[in-house]
């Protein structure tokens, strides 16, 4: 079935986005120009931490999120959803620290829709996004939201 709209979308709908390996180097990039916590930038002082070690932010762990997410969408090609804009996310959750080698993997799954009675013309998807390590251990989650096209009047 394809899916081009949210009537299309069926719950429990899961992707597997693909996995990502985070490198020393990337670790240390990343938190120097947008999270510059010594435990992100510099080893020496990340192996005097809480954390005992480099660790990756988290929030490098969700722009990889984002970065596999939009090449899922693109290589499934245009029969896929007509997708707006975000309203946000929920519940997010950083389990386990990410250290230089490590790769996760990373999936989403369709947990619920709503109608919006404000906005007909769109409909809300919520998906529970997840990250593991190559053991299966959960390291990252949340709950992601979206904004998706419904069927005209005379499609429905």
């Amino acid at each position: 079935m394809s899916v081009r709209h949210w009537e299309d979308i069926e719950i429990g709908s899961r992707f597997e986005l693909g996995s990502y390996t985070f490198t020393e180097e990337e670790i240390i990039r990343f938190g120097r120009k947008y999270d510059p916590q010594p435990f992100h930038i510099n080893p020496q002082a990340a192996s005097r931490s809480f954390y005992g070690g480099l660790i990756a932010s988290g929030w490098h762990t969700v722009a990889i999120f984002m970065k596999l997410a939009v090449a899922s969408h693109a290589s499934r090609g245009a029969s896929e959803a007509r997708s707006g804009v975000s309203p946000g996310f929920e519940d997010l959750r950083w389990l386990r620290p990410v250290r230089p080698g490590m790769t996760l993997i990373y999936s989403s799954e369709v947990i619920e829709k709503r109608a919006l009675a404000s906005r007909p013309e769109w409909g809300l998807v919520l998906t529970r996004v997840e990250a593991r390590d190559a053991d299966g251990t959960l390291v990252m989650s949340f709950i992601g939201k979206g904004f998706v096209g419904r069927k005209r009047e005379g499609e429905r």
